[in-house]
């Protein structure tokens, strides 16, 4: 596994909620993700970081929602979440993001340890995550492991982050109700 201190150091760790299961760890090599990443998620188990804005997360959680978003939902390998809903994941050597507030996926210019050590740790991509507004918007109760914040209405429906309510959703029927309201596909950058 890749020395990812700029990480941890960065983005220290709020909870260890639990280890995987070994049957979960398992099924990483049969889908095939990448070893850096398998041996992230069997380290920290499932763990959050950041006032638990950033969760690890396992690819298999999130391969139904990707394909809704009209991505190639069993390519992509989902391992790190944040508490607003976005997917960082490893496609074809690279590291993208799914934000799925405004639709659009981040195309991946680094490989998982670069990724996590430079562009997780920057300001530029907490911004693009909306840390900020989390930071301001989060209540006292702590997510669980399935859901996120959510905003009604949806800002792609016309809400803005200043007047829409933030409440907590299940994370994945979230997501699929706002990839039907992209059309069903990511915008890519």
């Amino acid at each position: 596994m890749c020395d990812l201190t700029d990480f941890f150091e960065k983005n220290l760790l709020s909870r260890k909620i639990k280890s995987f299961e070994e049957e979960e760890i398992s099924l990483l090599t049969t889908y095939n993700v990448p070893v850096e990443i398998t041996g992230f998620l069997k380290s920290q188990g499932l763990s959050t970081y950041s006032d638990d804005f950033f969760w690890t997360t396992l690819p298999q959680e999130h391969f139904q929602t990707f394909s809704e978003w009209g991505l190639n939902g069993k390519q992509c390998f989902a391992f790190l979440k944040t508490a607003l809903g976005s997917l960082c994941y490893f496609y074809k050597g690279k590291i993208y993001q799914l934000e799925p507030i405004s639709g659009y996926v981040f195309k991946g210019r680094f490989d998982f340890c670069n990724f996590m050590n430079l562009l997780v740790t920057m300001d530029s991509f907490m911004e693009s995550a909306y840390f900020d507004i989390y930071q301001k918007r989060k209540s006292k109760t702590k997510l669980k492991q399935d859901e996120i914040y959510g905003f009604f209405p949806a800002i792609a429906l016309g809400g803005s982050f200043e007047s829409s309510e933030f409440k907590i959703v299940k994370s994945n029927e979230h997501l699929s109700f706002l990839a039907q309201v992209n059309g069903n596909k990511a915008k890519k950058i």
